[in-house]
């Protein structure tokens, strides 16, 4: 009995070890100063909202699809002032790659909420894993 507590409690830690790695790469800036501020996967829908936790005030913003290639039609951006900013992009994002850098109307926004309008290239099992970053 005492055995399986053990295991139990370091089966448990061990996967909370794993998960907070990933929890915390998600803030962590990459290539080109670019931050990674929200994610979402394409389930079929043609649009999505994705809400930004907390004071995102940067000067310019991209949106990448990870895992499988995604027809961007265009995305909005909302602001904390109730300002928007509407980008077209009609622009088909191989796996990996990221849509120009755009930059963000005014001084420095503190952007609150982007809109996604996509949908998927081909029906696959992949479905598209979309990421919006900030510099």
């Amino acid at each position: 009995m005492n055995k399986r507590m053990i295991l139990a409690a370091a089966t448990l830690a061990t996967g909370l070890a794993a998960a907070s790695p990933a929890a915390a790469q998600q803030w962590r800036w990459n290539e080109g100063n670019w931050r990674t501020i929200g994610t979402t996967r394409v389930d079929g829908r043609d649009n999505d909202v994705v809400q930004l936790p907390g004071v995102t005030r940067q000067r310019e913003i991209r949106v990448c699809a990870l895992n499988a290639p995604l027809r961007l039609r265009d995305f909005d951006i909302r602001f904390a002032n109730g300002g928007r900013q509407d980008v077209r992009t009609r622009a088909v994002l191989d796996a990996g790659t990221c849509t120009r850098a755009v930059d963000l109307r005014g001084n420095r926004r503190d952007v609150t909420a982007v809109r996604l309008r996509y949908e998927p290239v081909a029906p696959r099992a992949n479905r598209p894993l979309v990421r919006i970053q900030i510099r």
